[in-house]
């Protein structure tokens, strides 16, 4: 999607730097790239994607939590974060197939997916064309077509004391440096920015019809105020056969930081319980 995310220098909040944690990170070489990861936790593997423009610290909310019940591979995706470029276009299945091919490195065998915005994406092209590596999915503020998914801009001004406002604040301000804090190759930044930019322009493109090939088990989160239209969502989990609607009350499209506890209890609730689906007219019988 559109937005670039937000990194963050989270040093200040964790005694676990994030995203730059030489004790856990790694690189791997990858179809083309030297993708960056750091592994926290024991347990069933956890995949964890961050979204546009961002990198592992986008998830410092979460690692602590999830880490305490899932052995967490934390990734930077192409191009972001520590992770490098190369000179092919940036697209959904192609980070999805780096993705794949992380999993098989690592010998993970099937995992968790867990992704926010592009993330979520990535996640989605992951479990069409690799359903075999994805136990569950989770998807925050995703869009599975690029059309016609951006919510229309509220018109509302808010107080600069507001809770979400001062929860988000280091978040936000990290955005101002963050590529360039932990780039390999800073100097192809511009490069970078234009081929993330381009990619929201023309993926994903997803149909109705191909979703309804998905057989992950997903939970489809979105705030109530988030930069998806809640139609889109909506149709997202309507179009996915075996899914879960979250919608999170007094959230937007940072709702991981904005309201993490309650974020992180429903993804390890709906990773540890089995999955069924539901008759909504069970009732009746």
């Amino acid at each position: 999607m559109s937005l670039v995310f937000i990194s963050i220098n989270v040093s200040a909040q964790n005694t676990v730097n994030f995203g730059s944690n030489k004790q856990a990170g790694k690189y791997a070489d990858i179809n083309d790239i030297k993708i960056y990861y750091e592994i926290y936790g024991n347990g069933e593997p956890l995949l964890l994607l961050h979204g546009n423009g961002g990198s592992i610290e986008n998830f410092m909310f979460q690692i602590p939590e999830f880490a305490k019940y899932f052995k967490v591979i934390a990734v930077d995706s192409r191009a972001q974060g520590r992770t490098s470029d190369s000179e092919k276009e940036i697209s959904y299945a192609s980070m999805a197939s780096d993705m794949a091919a992380l999993i098989d490195k690592l010998n993970l065998g099937s995992v968790y997916v867990v992704g926010w915005s592009d993330g979520g994406n990535i996640g989605l092209e992951l479990a069409y064309a690799h359903p075999e590596k994805v136990k569950k999915l989770v998807t925050f503020g995703a869009n599975f077509t690029f059309e016609n998914y951006i919510a229309a801009r509220d018109s509302v001004v808010m107080n600069p004391n507001d809770p979400i406002i001062v929860q988000t604040k280091l978040f936000r301000q990290g955005y101002k440096d963050g590529a360039e804090r932990l780039s390999p190759n800073p100097e192809r930044l511009p490069l970078i920015k234009k081929k993330l930019a381009d990619l929201t322009e023309k993926y994903p493109n997803f149909t109705p019809e191909q979703l309804g090939k998905i057989k992950t088990p997903t939970l489809v989160v979105a705030g109530d105020h988030d930069l998806i239209n809640l139609n889109h969502t909506a149709k997202l989990f309507a179009s996915l056969p075996h899914a879960e609607l979250f919608v999170i009350p007094g959230a937007t499209h940072l709702a991981p930081v904005e309201q993490p506890d309650l974020v992180n209890s429903m993804v390890i609730k709906f990773l540890k319980a089995p999955y069924r689906d539901i008759d909504g007219y069970y009732f009746f019988k």
